[in-house]
C-alpha cells in the first residue's frame, strides 16, 4: 500500500487552474444527471450552541475525475488564532476504499463553487454579460469577482458589502481587471445587472425583485431557513434550477413549502434532459454544493501532486 499523502492549503493553491475545475465541474453535473454519482444531504452534528461539524461522502464515476471520498467541516465561530470555517477532504481508493490522500479544503471549496455558478451562468443564461453584480465582498464574493473575470468578459462588476469600506478595498485589490465599483446599497449594486451573485449568508433577503432586470440571472451560493438573500417574490417568478434534488428536497425544503418548484438539475441541462430556460425571465442557480465536486476536486489536486512534486 502506498504512503498516505497530505497536502497542504499552500500546496493546493499552486495547483489550482480555473480551466481544470471549470471542466471538472462539468463532469460532476453531468455524473450526477447521469446517475454517475453517489452522495447523500451533508449531516449536521451540533457539537455546541455554536459549533458545528458537516460531513459530506460522496462518489464520482468518471475517467479523469472521478473519486471517493469525505469532506469534512468544522466551524468554530468563537475561533481568534485560527480560521472558523475549515475544511479537509479525505481521499480514498474506489477500489479498496483505502485512505490515500488527506486534502486540505477549504480553498477547494471557494474554487469549486465559483466554478460552480461559472457553469451554471454558461448554460443558465446566454444573453449579454455587460454588468455583474457581487452582494458580500468576503471570501465567496472575492473568488467569483476573480472566476467571472476569467471566464466571461463583463464590461463592469459592481460588489455591495453590509460594510461599504469593505467593499471598497476588495474593489481596490481587484481593479485592473475590468472595472470595479463598490456600491452604497444592494439597490444601486443590482439596477440593470445581467448577472447578480449572492454570497453574503443574511438572515434576512436582501434583493428586491423591483430592482431586478427581467432578464437577469442569479447565482444564489447557499440559502436556508436562516440564509435567505433573495426575497421569496423572486424565486417564485423566476426558473429556478438546483444541483442536486437528494439536497434540494432537503436543505431547499421551505422554499418547496412555500411554492417555489425547481425547473431541474443544472446536469440535466447540460444533457439536454431538461430544457434550457426561456428567453425574457428570470432564472436562478441555487448553489448548495456537492460532495461528489469535492472528491473530484481532491482527485484532481492529488493527482497534479504526486505527478508534479515540487
Amino acid at each position: 500500500m502506498s504512503s498516505l499523502v497530505y497536502i497542504s492549503e499552500d500546496r493546493v493553491r499552486e495547483l489550482l487552474k480555473w480551466d481544470l475545475t471549470f471542466e471538472l465541474m462539468e463532469k460532476a453535473f453531468v455524473g450526477v444527471s447521469k446517475n454517475g454519482a453517489i452522495q447523500n444531504p451533508r449531516t449536521v452534528t451540533q457539537l455546541s450552541d455554536t459549533n458545528v461539524l458537516f460531513t459530506m461522502p460522496g462518489c464520482l464515476v468518471d475517467d479523469k475525475f472521478g473519486a471517493l471520498g469525505c469532506k469534512i467541516v468544522s466551524y468554530f465561530p468563537k475561533n481568534q488564532s485560527v480560521p472558523t470555517l475549515m475544511a479537509n477532504i479525505l481521499l480514498m481508493d474506489d477500489v479498496t476504499g483505502a485512505l490515500k490522500g488527506v486534502i486540505a479544503g477549504t480553498e477547494i471549496t471557494s474554487w469549486r463553487t465559483a466554478a460552480a455558478s461559472a457553469v451554471a451562468t454558461k448554460y443558465l443564461h446566454k444573453k449579454d454579460k455587460k454588468i455583474l453584480s457581487i452582494i458580500g465582498a468576503g471570501t465567496q464574493g472575492k473568488i467569483h469577482a476573480i472566476a467571472f473575470s476569467y471566464f466571461f468578459k463583463f464590461e463592469e462588476v459592481r460588489i455591495w458589502n453590509r460594510t461599504f469600506e469593505r467593499a471598497a478595498k476588495l474593489v481596490e485589490e481587484l481593479d485592473g481587471v475590468c472595472i470595479f465599483k463598490a456600491c452604497n446599497t444592494v439597490e444601486e449594486c443590482v439596477k440593470d445587472a445581467d448577472v447578480v451573485i449572492t454570497t453574503t449568508g443574511s438572515e434576512k433577503p436582501l434583493v428586491k425583485l423591483e430592482w431586478l432586470k427581467k432578464t437577469v440571472h442569479i447565482n444564489a451560493v447557499g440559502v436556508g431557513p436562516n440564509n435567505f438573500e433573495v426575497e421569496e417574490d423572486v424565486y417564485k417568478v423566476s426558473q429556478v434550477y438546483i444541483d442536486h434534488w437528494a439536497g434540494a428536497k432537503t436543505e431547499l425544503k421551505f422554499l418547496i413549502d412555500a411554492g417555489v418548484l425547481f425547473k431541474g438539475q443544472i446536469g440535466d441541462v447540460i444533457t439536454g434532459s431538461v430544457p434550457p430556460p426561456v428567453d425574457g425571465c428570470i432564472t436562478i442557480f441555487q448553489s448548495l454544493g456537492m460532495a461528489v465536486e469535492d472528491c473530484a476536486m481532491a482527485r484532481m489536486i492529488y493527482d497534479l501532486h504526486t505527478k508534479n512534486i515540487k
